[in-house]
C-alpha cells in the first residue's frame, strides 16, 4: 500500500482535512506549492553528469531530486494528476539517461557515483527521489514501474551494494548509503534490499542501519564524527526511523538503544552556540547552524515520535516550517495552540564518547541565565572521530556574548563552490586544519599527535580525570593524554569560575606536561578580534614574514612578530561582541612568544587569514597556566569605552610537582583566587597537604578554589 514511507494514507487524509488550520504548516505547504507550481511551467532539463560540486550539472540533480520530492508530496495532498505527470515525465528522462552513463568524470578518491562525483550525492538523490516514486506508485503504469525499477532504482541499489566497503561502513556515508537501498525496498517489496540495509551485505549484523544506531553514538547521544556530521546524519537516521516505524513496527526503532535517536537530537542542541552554529570540532563549516533541513525534520519527528517536549517548539517556531508529513502537522498544530513558547536552555552538559561510553568525552561549561550573557567554555577530550577527525587532543573552544572568542578553524573546504576544487575538502584540510597546530593545544617537537596518523589515533582515546558542574560559579573539568605522543603525558584542567572580583566569567588554563626528556612544546590560542594592547617586548616582522616550520600545520602560519616571555604575558583583544578579553599567560624569559597568521604557502587562498599567539618552551616537564578575562565594553555608536584593561595582574604558581599544583590569580587591588589541584588522586574525600617551606596549604578534594579577598 502506498504511500508507505514518511506519508501513509490514513496520515495523507489526515493532512488534507487539516492543512490549512495550523498557520506554520499552511504557509510551509503554500511556499512549497507555489515553487513547485512555477517549476512545473518551466523547461525541464536531466542534463548528462559532467560538473563537480557547485558545478551546472551537479547543482541541477539536486534540484531534480528535490523538485519531485516536493511534487510527490503535493500529489497525494491535492490529488492534483500535474504533480504526478511532473514526476513521471522526469523519472522517463533519467530512465533513458543512467543506464547509459558510466563512472563521473569528476570522481576522485571517494567512492566515485555516476550521477554525482562521490555515491554519497547519489544516495541522497535516491533517498529523496524513492519518496516521490512512493507517492506516485499506484498512479503509475505497471509499465512505467517496471522501468524505472529496472533502469534507475535496482541498477542504483546493486551499484551501491557492490561498494561493499563502502556500504558497510560505520560512517554518516554508510547511514546515507543503507538509508537509501533500503527505503527503495520498502517501496518496490523488495526485501533483499532492506534486509541488506538493516543488517550488512553479508547479513551478519556487522554493517548496516542497526549497526550504525550501536557504534557511531555514544549511550547518551554524542555522536563520535562530531556534531556537524551528526547533523547530516540526523537526515537518514530520522527518515529511515519513520520510513521503518511504519513499516516494520516490530522493530521499534524508536526506543532502540533507549530511544537514542531522542538523546541524538537533544545532545546535538546543546552542542551550538546561541546562535544556532554547530561547534566546528573535527571537519566542520560554521556557516552549518541549527536552521539546516536536518534540524527540521529531526525535531518535528521527535515531537511527534516521543513524549511531545514542548522545550522543542522554540526551535521549531524559529525554523519557520515544518517537514510536510503528519509529524509536521502534530508540531505546527502544538504550537498554534500555545500563547507562548518555552525559549530553549542551553546547560552545562558531558557527553561520553564511543559506543560504550568509556572513550573520553566533550564536556561543555556554561554560566548565564540568558543567552545573550550566556559564557560557553567546550572542552574536547573525545576519541579521534573516524576520517572526520583532527588530531586535537584536549583542544578547547571558548564562545562569550554570542560571539567566537577563542576559536576552532573547523575544516578547509568550501562547499559547493566550483571554483574550490569542485567543493570537496581542500589539500589544505590535512596539511593544516586537521593538524594539531591548528588548534588550542600542546604540540611537541612540531609534530601533530600521533604524527598525523588516523590509524594510531583511533586505537587510543583521553581519559577524562574530573568533571563538575555542581556549582554555577565554579565549574570544571579535567582530562589526560599519555598516548598522543611516546613518552609524553598531558594534563589539562580547565575552570570556569564567576566570582564577586570580575563582572564575567573567567576561564582558567593549568597545562602540564611530563616527559623524562627534553622537548620542544608549544601551545597556540586562536583569538577572534583586533589586538588592543600587549605587554610583552617583540619584534613585528611587518616588512618580510616567514613561515613558522616547514611542516605538519607550521608551514601555513606566518610569523607576524616574535618576543620573550616576562614572567606573565598580557595579550588584550577586542571581539565582535564589542567586549575585551585579556589572556594572560605564565613564562618566563626562555619562553618564545610568537604572533601568527594562518595563509603561509596558501597560492589558492583556500585558508582564512585568522591570527593567533604561541608560547614554545624547551623542557621535559612544563606548566603553563592561562586566564581568559572578559571585561569592559566599547560602544561605537555612543562613543564610549568603559573598562578596556583587565582587572587581573598577575598570576603565580605557588607549588608545583607531579602530585600537586597550586597557582594565584592576583587583581591589580590584591584581591585573587588560588586554585588548588590534586594531579593524581580525583577521591572527593581525600584531605592533601603541601608544606612548600613559606606556606603550609590543605583542601579537600581533587581540586579547590579559595578566595583572596
Amino acid at each position: 500500500m502506498h504511500p508507505n514511507l514518511l506519508l501513509t494514507k490514513k496520515t495523507v487524509e489526515i493532512i488534507r482535512q487539516e492543512k490549512d488550520k495550523y498557520p506554520l504548516f499552511h504557509n510551509t505547504y503554500q511556499k512549497i506549492k507555489n515553487y513547485i507550481d512555477s517549476v512545473i511551467a518551466e523547461p525541464m532539463d536531466v542534463p548528462v553528469p559532467k560538473d563537480a560540486g557547485g558545478g551546472y550539472t551537479h547543482e541541477k540533480h539536486k534540484q531534480n531530486y528535490n523538485e519531485m520530492y516536493y511534487a510527490g508530496i503535493l500529489y497525494q495532498i491535492t490529488q492534483d494528476e500535474k504533480y504526478a505527470v511532473f514526476i513521471r515525465d522526469m523519472l522517463n528522462k533519467y530512465a533513458e539517461l543512467y543506464p547509459k552513463i558510466g563512472q563521473h568524470p569528476q570522481s576522485k578518491i571517494e567512492t566515485p557515483g555516476r550521477l554525482f562525483w562521490q555515491t554519497l550525492n547519489e544516495n541522497v538523490w535516491l533517498v529523496h527521489t524513492i519518496q516521490a516514486y512512493d507517492c506516485i506508485y499506484d498512479w503509475l503504469s505497471p509499465q512505467d514501474r517496471e522501468k524505472y525499477e529496472n533502469n534507475i532504482f535496482n541498477p542504483m541499489c546493486e551499484y551501491f551494494m557492490e561498494h561493499e566497503e563502502e556500504f558497510n561502513r560505520i560512517h554518516n556515508h554508510g547511514t546515507w548509503m543503507v538509508t537509501a537501498v533500503g527505503m527503495t525496498g520498502l517501496v518496490t517489496q523488495n526485501d533483499k534490499y532492506v534486509q541488506y540495509s538493516l543488517y550488512g551485505t553479508h547479513l551478519d549484523g556487522k554493517g548496516g542501519f542497526i549497526k550504525q544506531l550501536d557504534l557511531l553514538f555514544s549511550p547518551d547521544g554524542y555522536y563520535t564524527e562530531g556534531p556537524y556530521y551528526a547533523r547530516y546524519a540526523l537526515w537518514p537516521f530520522f527518515i529511515y526511523a519513520e520510513a521503518l516505524e511504519n513499516n516494520k513496527p516490530e522493530l521499534k526503532i524508536y526506543q532502540y538503544r533507549d530511544s537514542i535517536l531522542k538523546k541524538t537530537l537533544n545532545a546535538l542542541l546543546q552542542q551550538t552556540n546561541t546562535n544556532g552554529a554547530f561547534f566546528p570540532i573535527n571537519d566542520a563549516l560554521k556557516e552549518k547552524t541549527w536552521q539546516s533541513e536536518e534540524l527540521v525534520i529531526a525535531s518535528n519527528l521527535i515531537y511527534y515520535r516521543y513524549d511531545k517536549d514542548d522545550n522543542l517548539l522554540s526551535l521549531v517556531n524559529e525554523h519557520g516550517r515544518v517537514i510536510l508529513s503528519y509529524a509536521g502537522l502534530v508540531v505546527a498544530k502544538a504550537i498554534a495552540k500555545r500563547e507562548s513558547l518555552p525559549e530553549f536552555k542551553w546547560k552545562s552538559i558531558k557527553f561520553s564518547d564511543g559506543a560504550d561510553g568509556k572513550q573520553g568525552g566533550l564536556a561543555i561549561l556554561r554560566w548565564g541565565n540568558n543567552k545573550e550573557e550566556l559564557s560557553t567554555l567546550v572542552f574536547k577530550y573525545a576519541s579521534h572521530g573516524l576520517s572526520h577527525g583532527h588530531y586535537d587532543r584536549l583542544h578547547f573552544l571558548y564562545y562569550d556574548k554570542g560571539s567566537e572568542i577563542i576559536q576552532d578553524y573547523g575544516a578547509a573546504r568550501f562547499l559547493n563552490i566550483d571554483q574550490k576544487f569542485g567543493g570537496r575538502y581542500l589539500p589544505e584540510n590535512k596539511s593544516y586544519a586537521m593538524q594539531t597546530i591548528a588548534h588550542n593545544t600542546i604540540v611537541a617537537d612540531e609534530k601533530s599527535h600521533f604524527d598525523g596518523k588516523r590509524s594510531r589515533a583511533e586505537k587510543f582515546h583521553p581519559e577524562e580525570y574530573l568533571f563538575d558542574i555542581s556549582d554555577a560559579n565554579f565549574q570544571y573539568v579535567s582530562a589526560k593524554e599519555k598516548n598522543a605522543y611516546k613518552g609524553i603525558e598531558l594534563h589539562r584542567t580547565l575552570a570556569l569560575v564567576k566570582s564577586h572580583q570580575h563582572d564575567y566569567p573567567i576561564i582558567v588554563d593549568v597545562f602540564r606536561v611530563n616527559s623524562d626528556t627534553e622537548h620542544q612544546y608549544d601551545l597556540p590560542y586562536y583569538f577572534m578580534g583586533h589586538i588592543i594592547d600587549i605587554n610583552f617586548d617583540y619584534e613585528a616582522y611587518d616588512n618580510q614574514r616567514v613561515p613558522l616550520g616547514k611542516s605538519n600545520g607550521y608551514e601555513h602560519l606566518w610569523v607576524t612578530a616574535k618576543g620573550k616571555g616576562n614572567g606573565v604575558s598580557s595579550l588584550t583583544f577586542l571581539s565582535d561582541n564589542n567586549r575585551f578579553y585579556t589572556l594572560l599567560t605564565t613564562c618566563d624569559n626562555s619562553t618564545d612568544i610568537y604572533l601568527t597568521q594562518i595563509g603561509a604557502n596558501d597560492k589558492n587562498y583556500n585558508l582564512r587569514n585568522e591570527q593567533g599567539i604561541m608560547f614554545r618552551k624547551k623542557a621535559k616537564n612544563h606548566l603553563i597556566v592561562s586566564v581568559i578575562e572578559p571585561h569592559g565594553e566599547f560602544n561605537p555608536t555612543l562613543e564610549y569605552t568603559k573598562n578596556s584593561y583587565a582587572t587581573i595582574s598577575d598570576i603565580k604558581v605557588l607549588y608545583n610537582d607531579g602530585n600537586y599544583t597550586v597557582i594565584e590569580i592576583i587583581n591589580e587591588d590584591k584581591s585573587g583566587i588560588n586554585l588548588f589541584i590534586a594531579n593524581n588522586d580525583p577521591s572527593k574525600n581525600k584531605v592533601h597537604n603541601i608544606n612548600t617551606g613559606n606556606a603550609q596549604y590543605s583542601w579537600k578534594g581533587p581540586i579547590h578554589l579559595k578566595y583572596i579577598n
